[in-house]
């Protein structure tokens, strides 16, 4: 008889080569950590063919351009370009079911989206949206997505381009009239493991760009294969490329919030796993050098007076202050008086198309900054650039600061005054919303602040995103009116009347009312019928120079820069 421990028992061999081979696979894993690759997923959707709506040229380009860029990650990417409604909700879908156990899910979108009753949709290239109550069998929620992405084990993250000013929201009727159907996307509070990312921050719209990409895609793709960039600081970087791009216009926003636990779209060269601390020393130059790229094609100063106060010593420090000193040239120059060869005038018979040369001067800068201290405004950096030959529009009048001595409702509310930057050629108005303290009166009681905006302009009419003001040019004067979210029926009023404007226009086509004088101290009194006169000792010299001259012979201010500018009186 065999000892007991010489058996052949062929089950108990059996499981002893099954935790053999499994302690073998085990150990092999922690071996070599490399084969083990993390799951990556993306769905990328660019929407830019709208069929009842004018066409997005960028999205689709921004999308297969993104879409490029996560494969060279190592995401599995399923690019949807142009999409139905039924083929958006189909891929959504999808993307879920490839989203569950993947490590990163990513949804990029760019196209139209719009907020209803405070929830933000997603536009298929489909959607006629007659009516708020269509939204809901006609678009995508964004909240469906976020849901699908949250599926990840690690991050779920959602990059939306979607906040262009959107054409369905002025047209759309709404079911039940408090509803509110707004400009540009809603905040929104994703889930632990989810970030979503704004072009634009809740309440403002963003540009399409002039270019390739928009100026938020192009910033992404720009730094989101930079190694060793941490997720936030990714982010961040875009932040401050759009403000930048945008003259400080356009603040891209990130919404949601991480555990401490680094995530890296590529991971630092050289390591698979990133390092607690990345050493700061090559970050000044790197710093430098995007910053530069994003500033380098500005025609204003701002930018470049930016960059030397963050990167004095920088390599193009010396450019930058020569970029500085040919803009400010180029203002003298533009400000001088035309030859008579060269007659830019605008007027009948001419034969040119009307241009201005009306610089926002520092004193004008003063005279604005003086109204809003005195009003507790707060004051944002703007910039008014005229240092080009700006073609007029219909739309131009509205470019200018406004203001008012008195506040809503006859001075029994709060201050306001509007600062339009620019008007595109298609009638977009970009600027600011400023409001003063809360008065007894007033309907809420938020403190002073500002709002940036970027609206079309429709039968010398816009509205202020986000808020419930409307704009309307009446002669020269905007008026405001303002309705209470409470109580609809309950209205506000305001008049705001030019502190400075690109198309300074005379007193006698304003309104049957007289402006108050301190309101408008651009406004330009009647024009005399006779030939104008050149004043003595005005010819050449700087603009100071030339104001100063103007300053002994002529009264009003609006009348002195006119005499400045042109060297008439």
């Amino acid at each position: 008889m065999l000892p007991s421990r010489l058996i052949f028992d062929p089950g108990q061999n059996l499981m002893r080569v099954f935790w053999v081979a499994v302690l073998l696979a085990t150990s092999l894993s922690f071996v070599r950590p490399g084969l083990a690759q993390q799951t990556r997923v993306a769905l990328v959707i660019g929407n830019g063919a709208y069929e009842k709506v004018p066409e997005l040229p960028n999205p689709t380009r921004d999308a297969a351009d993104v879409g490029r860029a996560l494969e060279r990650l190592d995401f599995k990417v399923t690019q949807v370009k142009n999409a139905t409604a039924q083929e958006m909700r189909k891929a959504v879908v999808e993307f879920g079911r490839a989203a569950e156990g993947a490590d990163l899910a990513v949804v990029f979108y760019a196209g139209h989206g719009m907020e209803v009753g405070g929830e933000n949709w997603l536009i298929p290239i489909s959607a006629e949206l007659r009516s708020d109550s269509d939204i809901e069998s006609e678009a995508i929620s964004l909240r469906s997505v976020s849901l699908q992405v949250s599926k990840a084990r690690k991050l779920g993250l959602v990059i939306l381009d979607a906040c262009r000013n959107n054409p369905f929201a002025a047209k759309m009727k709404r079911s039940i009239a408090t509803r509110a159907v707004a400009r540009g996307l809603a905040p929104t509070e994703p889930s632990d493991n989810v970030l979503i990312a704004y072009a634009a921050r809740d309440g403002t719209t963003a540009s399409d760009g002039d270019g390739r990409n928009s100026p938020f895609t192009a910033s992404l793709l720009r730094h989101i294969e930079t190694p060793g960039l941490e997720i936030s600081f990714l982010f961040r970087r875009v932040r401050d490329d759009v403000m930048i791009a945008t003259k400080r216009e356009q603040q891209p926003f990130v919404y949601g919030s991480l555990s401490k636990e680094e995530i890296y779209l590529k991971a630092p060269a050289g390591s698979a796993q990133a390092p607690a601390v990345s050493s700061p020393a090559p970050a000044a130059p790197a710093e430098d050098e995007k910053f530069w790229l994003a500033i380098q094609t500005s025609t204003v100063a701002g930018p470049y007076e930016e960059f030397l106060a963050r990167y004095s010593r920088s390599g193009h420090a010396v450019e930058a202050r020569q970029r500085i000193r040919d803009i400010k040239a180029s203002e003298v120059a533009a400000v001088s008086p035309a030859s008579p060869a060269s007659d830019t005038s605008g007027r009948p018979g001419s034969g040119t198309k009307a241009v201005v040369r009306n610089v926002f001067s520092p004193e004008d800068n003063q005279k604005v900054a003086a109204i809003a201290t005195a009003q507790q405004l707060k004051l944002p950096s703007f910039t008014i650039s005229s240092s080009q030959d700006v073609t007029l529009k219909s739309d131009s009048r509205f470019v200018g600061v406004w203001s008012n001595k008195r506040g809503w409702s006859n001075g029994k509310g709060r201050y306001a005054m509007l600062i339009v930057t620019e008007v595109s050629a298609t009638g977009l108005a970009k600027g600011y919303y400023l409001w003063g303290p809360p008065t007894k009166t007033s309907w809420v009681k938020d403190e002073a602040g500002n709002r940036s905006f970027a609206e079309y302009i429709s039968d010398n009419k816009l509205s202020i995103g986000g808020t419930p003001v409307t704009v309307r040019l009446e002669r020269n004067v905007l008026a405001l009116s303002s309705f209470k979210k409470e109580n609809p029926s309950e209205t506000a009023s305001i008049e705001l009347h030019p502190v400075w404007q690109l198309v300074p226009v005379p007193e006698d086509v304003g309104p049957s009312a007289k402006p108050e004088k301190t309101s408008q101290p651009h406004a330009v009194k009647k024009e005399s019928t006779a030939e104008p006169r050149a004043p003595a000792g005005v010819g050449g010299g700087s603009m100071e120079e030339r104001y100063r001259a103007c300053k002994k012979l002529v009264k009003g201010f609006a009348r002195r820069e006119a005499c400045a500018r042109t060297g008439v009186i």
